[in-house]
């Protein structure tokens, strides 16, 4: 395989738990950039041991696409992108996101996350429905089957050619979130392709409060509102809110087999879910200090 030249770019804030297994193996495979959000341990410190590159920001000024665009400053091949709590499950990471830029009008490769072993079936659904066992490289024809998964995205370890980035002009700049799947939108719109690397790996799973999942999905409807043209482009050929009855009709069936007392808890989470995304689609008939209190990203409704 031809030599190429790839940047890890990841956002850091008291990275300190997770950063040096991930860099461990990841400064084996490509050169890592830190971009550090005034962290108060010692995630710098653990940084500069393994000699990589970071730039310090403050932590007011970080937004989820902007922040990555710094990433445009640097001449390299491929961008990869990752989170903090994303660890590579092998060696073979970037050798196996490379795989799929065979094809020229792949712009973006997205890699499996497999859910930490002390995740619950909640979890473990999540990532089997969203990360299965097999790939697939998507465009705007797979609207019609796919729906709303066709723009489909992660930034929790996804790699992105270099070329084409710095010709979309990277991220667009102010996003609330989902910076990914914008990008991937764009992308397809524009007669390119994303794939799903199934054979890259990563360890990724969350354990979620009901508020951290209220505030992720209130943010979720923000996006979708202040971007509604992904909506109005999915909606086409499917309805999106059927996509989420979907999933949780199937998340019940599988916990009916595998863990019957999760069920409440499913149906429980499902209920937050909507009505945190209906009150972020909403968000500007709502009083100002409450979307605050509603929001991940304050600094956002500034």
């Amino acid at each position: 395989m031809k030599r190429f030249k790839v940047l890890t770019i990841i956002p850091t804030l008291n990275a300190a738990d997770t950063l040096s297994e991930q860099l461990s193996l990841l400064t084996q495979m490509s050169d890592v950039l830190v971009i550090d959000s005034a962290s108060e341990d010692n995630t710098v410190e653990i940084a500069n041991s393994f000699g990589v590159e970071v730039v310090q920001i403050k932590r007011a000024d970080f937004n989820h696409a902007t922040t990555r665009n710094i990433a445009l400053n640097y001449d390299v091949d491929f961008y990869l992108f990752m989170t903090q709590d994303a660890l590579p499950y092998d060696d073979k990471l970037v050798e196996n996101l490379l795989r799929p830029f065979d094809d020229k009008e792949v712009v973006v490769s997205y890699a499996r996350q497999v859910p930490f072993e002390d995740a619950d079936e909640i979890e473990k659904f999540a990532r089997m429905t969203n990360y299965p066992e097999y790939s697939v490289v998507k465009s705007k024809e797979s609207l019609p089957k796919l729906g709303i998964k066709t723009f489909f995205c992660s930034n929790s370890c996804a790699m992105y050619r270099a070329s084409y980035f710095k010709e979309a002009g990277g991220f667009t700049e102010g996003l609330i979130m989902n910076e990914d799947m914008e990008f991937a939108a764009r992308a397809m719109l524009d007669g390119r392709k994303v794939a799903y690397s199934a054979d890259a790996k990563v360890w990724h799973s969350h354990t979620y409060t009901t508020k951290d999942l209220f505030q992720r999905y209130f943010d979720i409807g923000v996006f979708f509102k202040t971007n509604g043209w992904i909506l109005d482009e999915v909606n086409k050929y499917s309805s999106t809110e059927s996509t989420g009855v979907q999933q949780a009709k199937a998340e019940l069936r599988y916990l009916a087999r595998k863990s019957l007392w999760t069920i409440p808890k499913s149906v429980f989470f499902s209920v937050t879910k909507y009505v945190a995304y209906k009150c972020g689609y909403y968000y500007d008939k709502l009083p100002k200090n409450l979307v605050k209190i509603f929001s991940l990203h304050k600094n956002f409704h500034s």
